[in-house]
């Protein structure tokens, strides 16, 4: 846990900006890092992230998958 937010800014910094970044936790340890899930909650607001995925929105994510694979005709 405590490498997540510096992944995810790794992560960030080397992607290509056309690159969609899907970002999944389980949505429970982040009760007790709460600065660290703002941090994250802005970088998908700055549109660094594209969506941020917990298990309530699973199927969210599979449609969301659903439409990368059409958009990027893979």
């Amino acid at each position: 846990m405590k490498t997540v937010i510096g992944d995810i800014e790794k992560i960030i910094s080397a992607k290509r900006s056309d690159t969609a970044f899907l970002f999944v936790t389980d949505g429970l340890s982040w009760r007790q890092r709460q600065s660290d899930l703002k941090k994250i909650v802005a970088y998908q607001n700055n549109g660094d992230i594209t969506r941020i995925y917990t298990l309530a929105t699973a199927d969210r994510f599979v449609a969301d998958l659903e439409t990368l694979k059409t958009e990027m005709a893979i």
